[in-house]
This record gives C-alpha cells, sequence and structure tokens, in this order.
C-alpha cells in the first residue's frame, strides 16, 4: 500500500514490507486479546457486581447522575465511589489470575530461600487479592475498603495491572475507559436483573484469564425527563 510504500520508501524490499504486514498483525490479535477482550470481561464482571447490590447500585447512579461531565478531569474527579467499586471488582475478579517474571539476578528472600539467576517465579494475583493476611474479610465485596485508597495496603499485594517497572502501561486508560463506560450507561439508563436471577453469576477461574460464565439477562430502561435533568 502507499503507506507502508512511504514508510520503507522506494528501496523498501518485499521482504520489509511482508515483516512490517506480519509484525502488524501480531500487534492487532495481541491488541484484541489483552485489551480489549480483557477489557470487555472486566467490565460485565463490573455491570454485575454493581446491579446485583442495590446499595452500592444507587450510590454508583446517584453519583454518575450528578458528575460533572464537561471534560475528562472533571468526570474523573466526580466519579470516587465509582473508581472505589472498579477496584474492588479487580481485587475479586483480576483480569488475570496469575502472572510470571524471570529473576534476572540471584535472590535470597527473608526465609533464606534462595532464587537462582534466570528461576521463572509465578505469582497469583487471586490468591493475593483473597489472603486473608493481607484484606480484611476478603471474600465480601466492600468497596468502602478503597476509601483512603492504597494507604495502609501492604506492597505488591495487589496486582490487577501487576506492579514496579513493568507495570501495564494501559493502566490509566483503562480506568478512564471504564469509567466512560459506566458514565454512557447508568447516566441515562437504570438497569436490573430480572427477578430471581439476582445471584445467578459465577466466574471461571481455570485459565489464566478470569471471565463471566455465562451471560447475566437484565431490564434495561431509559430514565425518565425527571431524571435526565440532573446534571
Amino acid at each position: 500500500s502507499s503507506g507502508i510504500n512511504a514508510e520503507y520508501g522506494a528501496e523498501g524490499s518485499q521482504g520489509n514490507v511482508e515483516e512490517q504486514i506480519e509484525t502488524n498483525a501480531i500487534d492487532d490479535i495481541m491488541t484484541i486479546f489483552l485489551v480489549i477482550d480483557n477489557m470487555a470481561k472486566t467490565l460485565a464482571t463490573l455491570l454485575v457486581r454493581i446491579i446485583r447490590d442495590g446499595r452500592i447500585y444507587k450510590k454508583v447512579c446517584d453519583e454518575i447522575r450528578k458528575a460533572d461531565t464537561t471534560d475528562l478531569l472533571s468526570m474523573d474527579k466526580s466519579l470516587i465511589y465509582t473508581e472505589m467499586v472498579i477496584l474492588e471488582v479487580l481485587r475479586l475478579h483480576p483480569t488475570l489470575m496469575r502472572g510470571i517474571r524471570l529473576a534476572n539476578k540471584e535472590i535470597t528472600l527473608t526465609n533464606g530461600l534462595v532464587v537462582p539467576k534466570k528461576t521463572m517465579v509465578f505469582f497469583g494475583q487471586l490468591v493475593l487479592h483473597k489472603h486473608p493476611k493481607y484484606w480484611s474479610d476478603p471474600l465480601e465485596f466492600r468497596p468502602e475498603r478503597w476509601e483512603n485508597g492504597s494507604r495502609g495496603m501492604t506492597p505488591f499485594t495487589y496486582l490487577p495491572f501487576v506492579a514496579g517497572p513493568r507495570v501495564c502501561m494501559g493502566k490509566h486508560l483503562a480506568m478512564m475507559s471504564m469509567k466512560m463506560a459506566m458514565i454512557h450507561t447508568f447516566k441515562h439508563h437504570d438497569i436490573r436483573p430480572q427477578p430471581g436471577t439476582e445471584k445467578e453469576m459465577d466466574w471461571d477461574y481455570r485459565f489464566t484469564i478470569v471471565k463471566p460464565i455465562k451471560g447475566h439477562k437484565v431490564i434495561f430502561e431509559r430514565l425518565n425527563s425527571e431524571h435526565e435533568n440532573v446534571k
């Protein structure tokens, strides 16, 4: 194409063009797998967690319907409780339930265990996020535990985006995207589960990526004019 020819110039070889096409294809596939698909799974879990708890649902909707959405910064500052809900969803349902790192040098742990250089080290977000040593009532969905942010939290025990020098580059984009999705979903609409199905939701933890086991039927209604006049 003209774009590829411009990038490589008139002297660009056929091999270079094919290599670039392959690189772009791999990049697109990884973007779909690691960003779009994971975001969809997290948003599905977030919506289910919100609508199945009347108290949380009301607080989220009240905040969103009063939020200043004139620009992204104002919106972000307005959604304090909504962010707490997102953080709690990512604690109980991290997109990745386990991770892996390669030790670049020999390390001696505090208990005396020696980790040789080039050792593959596995860690489990799902275990850390639900460990009673680090969390009070770890299996309870309680957004209020994030009222003080991460203050008082043991370092490296909350890893939905991993941490350190290899922290997810899309962390802030993901958080902002989820908040925008919540704005567009709840600003002018009410969502509630079909009667009797409030607790019918479970997640599949068999693989690296956590995902809902099945869909969730809901009743989706547009707000009346009285609610829509709320800024």
